[in-house]
């Protein structure tokens, strides 16, 4: 039995944001292709394209790590619904990810590696947050089991998030000083 058309269009208002990360991505990894084709090498991790990925996908990764906090401290309407700003924090948190990875050019070596395993550890720790949350609020009748397990989520989740943040901060960090050394 085919669904109703009401319910075929909740189900897509329900996924705009993995919809919107996935063409965001599409976009970037277009963008990315052509300045492979261009050069038949990928972009290196230290040009200019290279450069302008990662800082905007770190940019991104901030956004995701702080305005969504800083929403759920606000109690005031006037910034929206927290469930709007969940998603957009979902958004970013996938595709600032990904225009990290392509920073990197596939190049896992040293702390930047070790940056970048961080990074998808808390990316996947992020979708297995999504799915709980799915599950808190479709079944009222474990409601309790699944909100420990949020909380517990939430425990290791936060932490991971700002080692990352400090693991990056250090690759900036000695990203800049070598890149000034070598001069």
């Amino acid at each position: 039995m085919s669904r109703r058309p009401a319910e075929r269009r909740a189900t897509g208002a329900r996924h705009w944001d993995l919809l919107c990360a996935l063409a965001a991505a599409a976009g970037v990894t277009a963008l990315y292709a052509a300045a492979y084709v261009q050069r038949d090498a990928l972009p290196a991790a230290s040009g200019l394209i290279g450069h302008g990925i990662g800082i905007a996908g770190s940019v991104l990764m901030l956004l995701t790590a702080t305005l969504y906090s800083l929403r759920k401290l606000r109690t005031d309407a006037r910034w929206g619904s927290t469930a709007v700003w969940l998603k957009a924090h979902m958004v970013t948190g996938l595709l600032g990810p990904y225009m990290v990875l392509l920073h990197t050019a596939f190049a896992f070596r040293g702390l930047a590696g070790l940056t970048t395993l961080l990074m998808l550890v808390v990316v996947a720790s992020g979708i297995v947050g999504r799915f709980i949350y799915t599950r808190l609020s479709r079944d009222a009748g474990g409601a309790t089991r699944w909100r420990r397990a949020l909380a517990t989520w939430h425990l290791i989740h936060l932490p991971l998030t700002w080692a990352l943040f400090a693991a990056a901060f250090v690759h900036v960090v000695a990203a800049l000083s070598f890149a000034t050394l070598q001069r």
